[in-house]
């Protein structure tokens, strides 16, 4: 989970849109990789099937939200 946060703050350091675009793909990929964790540990028990729904929930709408941010990027 923390590369999520730290390529959105390695992108921002940037003064360049498009590369802080190319950090907020890598960030939304970040996700999507946190996602699979959790669905790796439900079928050992260690997260029950609601809570790794809420976590993919949560996570799609994260993913949405930094593909708007970035859409909204000069590029």
């Amino acid at each position: 989970m923390n590369s999520i946060v730290l390529n959105i703050a390695e992108g921002s350091a940037d003064n360049s849109d498009t590369e802080f675009a190319r950090f907020l793909g890598i960030s939304m990929r970040s996700v999507y990789e946190t996602v699979a964790g959790f669905d790796l540990a439900t079928p050992y028990e260690y997260i029950d099937e609601d809570l790794s729904q809420r976590i993919e929930d949560k996570a799609y709408n994260l993913v949405k939200q930094i593909a708007s941010f970035r859409n909204k990027l000069k590029t």
